[in-house]
Formats: C-alpha cells, structure tokens, sequence
C-alpha cells in the first residue's frame, strides 16, 4: 500500500473514532479520490476488523477498542514508527528497560534490536512477539505466565508476582485509549496488574500512544496521568488541546 494509502486509511479510523460512521461518496469527496479508491480502503480496514461495511456505509467496527496485536498491526503505523524513533532516544546502553506489550511497543523493539550500541541493556518484557524480535540482545527476560493466544501477551498471577520483585531503570507502556479518562486505560482487566507492578518498579515511566488513542478509551485505567513522567506521541489538529492539558498536568510531552 502506498504512503498515501496508509495516511487516508488511519485518517477514516479517525473519523469513524468521533463519528462512528461514514458514507462512501461523503469520503470521496473528503480525500478527493474516487470511491473506487475508497472502497478498496474500506475493504482492507475490513479485512483487518477495523470496520464493517454496509450499503455504501463504514461503521466502526467492535473490535477496534481490543487489546488484541491481530486487530492493531498496521495502523496508524507511521506514527507508531516515529514515536518508537523518539522514544528510542531515551534509551542508554547498560540500562535495565521494561517493554509493555503492544504494537507500538513492538515498533520500539525493532528499533532498538537495530542498534547494535545498546545491545548490552538488559530488557525485561510481557509481550511474546517482542522478546522474539530482539534477536541482537544477548539479555531478554520473561515472566513466567500464559500467553494469551490473540495478543502473544503472557498474564497470569504469577506475572504480577514476578514484576513485584524487580526494578528498571525506564518503562515503556502503552494504552488502548486516554478519551475523558483519569488516566490511561486498557480494555482487558487481566493485564491490571501487571502493568501497574511495571509502573511502580521503574524509576521513570514513559506512555507511547499513536494520535488514535485521543480519540478512544478501554474500560480500565491502570494509573493515573499524575504517574507518567513522560508522554510521546503525535500531536494533530484534534488532539492538540488535550496534550496542552496534560502538561499542564505536569507530564513532560515529546512529540514525534
């Protein structure tokens, strides 16, 4: 798909995130292309249960609030791409790093697996997919626990447990959504404890979230804005006066 395609496609998500629904030739004319073109964006949102179509409508479709890596891989990826680009700048060598599960931690992973000058750190992570992309880091780390099948994330209590005994120098943590919440949420409570036990163990605390997550919010919030020290992700027209309010929170904001 080209860079054009990507742009339009996590740009009907966002419309479909404020209004649930919108017609073919309406999208038509907003990206001024034909509905052809738009169709064919349609049907790949479908096919990856963004949306679901119906008599020349798209509709959001239920799955898109999921924690589940199946239903997110692919969107809004060329901010998840910078974000872990930036975020990867917080990283030194020799440092002891925890690493959430999701996809835009799993960007960050691939970006650090690619720097050869920090492959001394050790990494400790939830996430299945992740350990496994680190291929270059002679020291990663998983907690014992069953791997959810959808997400490749390992939960449990026995997960908690062993986040309780440890300590890191920075976390990376992501969210399904910060829409009117008091702080970041996720939409499966099995994942609760583990990532406050991250929260609580890491010296500092940083959220990565894609300009979607503004937009929406999962049922659960597992910390309080007052517990990040640092957010990064990418600032647009609709989210710009809540990442005004959450600085002036007091949470540092990195824009990618």
């Amino acid at each position: 798909m080209s860079n054009k395609g990507n742009y339009r496609q996590d740009a009907i998500m966002k419309l479909l995130l404020q209004k649930k629904s919108a017609a073919v030739d309406e999208l038509s004319k907003m990206f001024s292309v034909t509905p052809t073109t738009i169709r064919r964006d349609l049907l790949e949102l479908e096919a990856n249960h963004q949306i679901v179509r119906s008599r020349g409508y798209a509709f959001l479709s239920e799955d898109h609030d999921t924690d589940d890596n199946t239903y997110r891989i692919g969107m809004f990826q060329s901010e998840k791409q910078r974000i872990a680009k930036r975020a990867l700048q917080m990283i030194h060598n020799n440092s002891s790093i925890l690493l959430d599960s999701g996809t835009t931690l799993l960007e960050l992973a691939k970006e650090l697996n690619s720097h050869k000058e920090l492959t001394n750190s050790c990494i400790i992570t939830n996430g299945l997919d992740i350990a496994l992309s680190l291929s270059n880091f002679s020291t990663v780390s998983m907690p014992p626990g069953v791997v959810h099948h959808y997400s490749k994330t390992i939960y449990g209590v026995k997960t908690a447990e062993f986040f309780s005994g440890i300590h890191a120098d920075i976390a990376f943590i992501g969210s399904c959504g910060i829409l009117h919440t008091v702080g970041p949420t996720i939409s499966t409570p099995f994942l609760l404890d583990i990532k406050q036990k991250m929260i609580q163990v890491s010296n500092k605390v940083v959220l990565l979230i894609d300009s979607s997550k503004f937009l929406s919010s999962g049922f659960y919030p597992f910390c309080g804005f007052n517990e990040i020290d640092t957010l990064i992700t990418v600032e647009t027209e609709e989210n710009k006066e809540s990442i005004d309010r959450l600085r002036d929170e007091g949470i540092e904001v990195i824009l990618a």
